[in-house]
């Protein structure tokens, strides 16, 4: 058996970045709905104004800057009346839509009250569940607030008693399972406090693995609580687009916490692959030597790629921070005006705020190691193809100095004149050519040729000698200095 309720209400506080697209998104979604399910015929239609905070409605006035419309819907085969008012607004960078649709409290002459009705009627303000976040799809999010008024009968029993608490809790648990279509599961009870002296449930947990649906169910016992909502509406949009706000940017955070976490593994997977198969040789081969310069080429690239992702984690960190201190203004606003008032039950979305950021402050510091273990992987493979680059440049130095002595000497030698070493122990034995003859002319410039070439070698293996004993001479003394070092 469903519970009577007197005068239900929901409020839709949706809100969309202006660069999202499409940007018209909350105005089309308010139209479609009170035009497919309530068959309003007027639309919804906006003007652009400048300015932090301003009410776009193209037909406002000074005193009303809302959108009114009325229809009939069908309970138990009765036509009862409904009314909707729908608020279009920008709050800086952000369109919000507040889309109230209700049960008048009073008859249409305005004298006589509505009589209560079953909660079943919630359903009707939600037709195939057009109200919900998957329908609605706003960038940044949305919360739902249901107010229902207890009879008028149950209102003087005092409500703060366990007893008659727990009756409330399953009167806001009736009316959250009636607003939402049976193929949608409800959100997951959060909390309940009191606000305005009368109770409020909240549902929907930022951490639950289904979709994230936000939803209070305000049950009105005193007649302050709802002229107080009405009062301060303005405020509370801004309370639940800062809410949103800091939601979606730590949605958005553990989104890139999951990529980051993926590539964090990546680079210890790589560091360690790395280091294990590091070449042991002092010299790398040609194909050792290209793999190392493609690693500082990608290494680079995912040193930047994953400096990117940190910014974006600090980045959502920071918005988070900002929509927090715009959230405590705005309540600290409301507290100013009603001193007397306990708004302890908003002030614990400050305890979420600052979970969010120690946990990301958290993540920014076990994921920094990331950026330290790239650093260190491409510093040691650029040393190695530097000391690599550095052996071979000095190798090919010393070969282009061999060979120079070599010619050198050889040069030196050729100026002998006649057959080499016939020439050297006996100068008479030099041939004339071209007039001794082809054939001992020919012979004798190729001994000619390859004895001094000879000498020309032999001269670079000396001096080659002599720098490999220079040498091994300089890496003892090194040596012998880092032994004495070590030793004091």
């Amino acid at each position: 058996m469903t519970s009577k309720v007197y005068a239900p209400n929901v409020h839709l506080f949706a809100f969309h970045l202006k660069t999202s697209q499409p940007t018209t998104l909350l105005w089309d979604k308010c139209n479609e709905i009170i035009s497919e399910k309530f068959g309003v015929t007027k639309q919804l239609e906006i003007e652009e104004e400048s300015g932090y905070r301003v009410d776009l409605l193209k037909d406002k006035t000074t005193d009303d800057v809302a959108f009114h419309f009325g229809s009939n819907v069908t309970l138990d085969n009765t036509s009862l009346a409904v009314t909707g008012v729908a608020t279009p607004l920008r709050i800086q960078d952000t369109y919000a839509l507040a889309l109230n649709l209700r049960r008048p409290e009073l008859e249409e002459n305005q004298t006589q009250p509505t009589q209560p009705v079953s909660s079943s009627f919630l359903e009707q303000l939600n037709p195939a569940g057009c109200l919900m976040p998957e329908e609605i799809g706003s960038s940044i999010g949305q919360t739902l607030v249901l107010t229902v008024w207890y009879t008028e009968q149950k209102r003087f029993i005092p409500w703060k008693l366990l007893q008659n608490r727990q009756e409330l809790r399953q009167l806001a648990d009736e009316c959250l399972r009636a607003f939402i279509p049976a193929q949608i599961p409800c959100p997951h009870f959060n909390q309940e406090g009191e606000l305005f002296g009368s109770p409020i449930f909240e549902y929907g947990v930022h951490s639950q693995p289904e979709k994230y649906c936000h939803i209070l169910v305000w049950i009105f016992w005193e007649p302050e609580a709802s002229d107080k909502f009405i009062d301060y509406y303005s405020n509370f949009i801004n309370l639940f687009c800062y809410r949103n706000k800091v939601i979606r940017a730590y949605q958005l955070n553990r989104d890139v916490y999951q990529v980051i976490k993926r590539e964090y593994q990546n680079i210890e997977q790589y560091f360690d692959q790395t280091f294990q198969n590091w070449p042991a040789s002092q010299s790398l081969s040609q194909a050792e030597l290209d793999k190392f310069k493609e690693d500082i080429k990608s290494v680079s690239q995912k040193a930047l790629d994953y400096s990117r992702l940190l910014r974006d984690l600090d980045h959502y960190r920071l918005t988070i921070t900002i929509n927090a201190e715009n959230y405590k203004r705005e309540l600290r606003d409301i507290s100013g005006k009603l001193p007397q008032d306990d708004l302890s039950f908003l002030e614990t979305f400050f305890n979420d705020c600052r979970l969010f950021q120690e946990q990301i402050q958290s993540d920014l510091g076990y994921f920094g190691n990331g950026t330290a273990l790239l650093e260190q992987a491409l510093s040691a493979i650029r040393a190695r193809v530097d000391i690599d680059q550095a052996e071979r440049e000095k190798r090919l130095e010393r070969w282009i100095a061999l060979v120079g002595t070599g010619l050198a000497v050889s040069a030196i030698s050729a100026q002998t004149a006649g057959k080499p070493l016939e020439s050297i122990i006996d100068p008479k034995q030099s041939l004339d050519c071209p007039k001794a003859g082809v054939t001992p002319c020919l012979t004798y410039s190729v001994v000619f040729v390859l004895f001094h070439v000879g000498v020309g070698v032999i001269g670079a293996l000396i001096v080659n000698g002599i720098l490999n004993l220079v040498s091994k001479r300089e890496q003892g003394t090194g040596n012998r200095e880092q032994g004495t070092g070590n030793r004091e």
